[in-house]
C-alpha cells in the first residue's frame, strides 16, 4: 500500500488533446502557420515521449521559434486552460485520496502546471506542484518527480506515480518509484506493463485501493 500520490497532468488527469489543439490553432492564427486537427495533435502527444511545447510544435510544423512560446505564455495560455477538463472520475479520485489523508502532488512536463490546476479549481488538492521551469531537465529525466518527492517529503518506496506515457515510466524508474499507468495516453496495458508499469487502468478511480 502507498502513502503518497503523485500525478502526471496531460493525458493522465486531463484529456489534453482539445486544449493543445486550441492553443496550437490560436498560435497558427498569430504567426500564419497551418491549422492542425485533433488527429495530428493526438499523434504528436502519443508519439513524442513526454511532449513539451517545443517538441509538440516541432512535430506539428517541422520547426520551433522561441517567439511562439512567448506569445502562448502571455496571450494564449488562458484560452487553452478554459477548455481543459478532468477525465471522468478524476475529481472523485482526488476527493477519495483526500478523505484517506493521502498527500497529493503533481509532476508535469508543462512549464507552469499550477495555472492549469487553478483554472480547473483543483489546486487546493495538491501539496506539491512541479513543472519543467522548476528543474533542470524535463521527463524522461527524473527531475520533476524527484523535486516533487522532496517537496512532499515522500520516501520513494511509499509513493505511487500515476502517469500515462513511456517517458513517464522511464522517469519514474530513474527516480526509484512505482507507476500506475493509465491507458488514456494511447498505449496498451500490455505495452505499459512490459516497460515497467506496476499496474494499469482505464479509469483514475482504480488507484484508490492501492493507498492506505
Amino acid at each position: 500500500m502507498f502513502k503518497y500520490a503523485l500525478f502526471d497532468l496531460d493525458m493522465t488527469l486531463i484529456d489534453s488533446i482539445v486544449p493543445l489543439m486550441t492553443s496550437a490553432n490560436l498560435l497558427a492564427d498569430e504567426f500564419g502557420l497551418r491549422k492542425v486537427n485533433y488527429d495530428e495533435v493526438y499523434e504528436a502527444e502519443i508519439s513524442v515521449p513526454n511532449c513539451t511545447f517545443e517538441s509538440l510544435w516541432s512535430f506539428l510544423w517541422g520547426r520551433y521559434e522561441p517567439a511562439w512560446y512567448e506569445v502562448y505564455r502571455d496571450k494564449l495560455a488562458d484560452q487553452e486552460y478554459e477548455v481543459m477538463e478532468l477525465y471522468p472520475t478524476g475529481l472523485d479520485t482526488l476527493k477519495s485520496l483526500k478523505e484517506k489523508n493521502i498527500p497529493i502532488g503533481l509532476a508535469s512536463n508543462r512549464d507552469y502546471p499550477r495555472r492549469a490546476l487553478k483554472c480547473m479549481e483543483i489546486e487546493d488538492y495538491f501539496e506539491a506542484v512541479v513543472g519543467t521551469f522548476d528543474v533542470e531537465k524535463p521527463k524522461p529525466a527524473p527531475d520533476v518527480i524527484i523535486k516533487a518527492m522532496e517537496k512532499m517529503k515522500a520516501p520513494a518506496e511509499e509513493l505511487l506515480y500515476i502517469c500515462d506515457s513511456l517517458g513517464d515510466l522511464r522517469a519514474a524508474e530513474a527516480a526509484g518509484v512505482k507507476c500506475f499507468s493509465m491507458t488514456t495516453g494511447g498505449h496498451s496495458a500490455a505495452e505499459l506493463k512490459k516497460l515497467g508499469a506496476m499496474a494499469t487502468g482505464d479509469r483514475l478511480i482504480e488507484i484508490i485501493d492501492l493507498f492506505s
